[in-house]
């Protein structure tokens, strides 16, 4: 009889425990801002649908940002981005400025966390400027490439219009 009883209190855990809800982590869509290999895209565009260019409303419209987080270090006003860690920059109004330090990746694949060796490789074209490297994409847009007190690891990618910036 005691067998019988351990045997159907060992049954009753067993089902309740396979018919336990399991701790399932939320699903983002990130299908627009990422693609192999995952992480958000920084295109010549912008980010998800924070582009270059727009202006404050349409910025906001997006839901792709946060919060003010302007600083001194900044000579334009800074929102939070929130398709990936980083910050737009605006200027008179208008997105001049979108910087990823963390989940992001450019078209090519260059990630944050890259060497400056994988950067090259990537960007042969790449000049170097006092803060980073830059590589420009077309007359009025590059991309900035920043090593700040990592040595030779990637810690930021910016997206920037070619006659404004936000860094003092």
């Amino acid at each position: 009889m005691k067998w019988l009883v351990v045997s159907a209190v060992l049954l009753l855990l067993t089902a309740c425990e396979s018919s336990a809800p399991q701790a399932v982590p939320p699903v983002t869509n990130v299908s627009a801002t990422s693609g192999a290999g995952g992480g958000a895209v920084l295109d010549a565009r912008g980010i998800g649908a924070v582009r270059l260019g727009m202006t404050v409303a349409e910025l906001e419209a997006t839901g792709e940002v946060g919060g003010d987080v302007t600083r001194p270090e900044f000579s334009c006003s800074i929102r939070e981005l929130k398709t990936a860690r980083g910050w737009v920059g605006l200027q008179d109004g208008v997105v001049v400025e979108i910087r990823v330090e963390a989940g992001g990746r450019t078209p090519e694949g260059l990630r944050i966390g890259d060497s400056r060796a994988r950067m090259h490789e990537v960007y042969p074209g790449v000049e170097q400027y006092p803060h980073g490297f830059i590589r420009q994409l077309d007359a009025e847009t590059g991309y900035k490439f920043f090593f700040e007190n990592a040595g030779d690891t990637l810690t930021g990618i910016g997206l920037v219009r070619a006659d404004r910036g936000c860094l003092t």
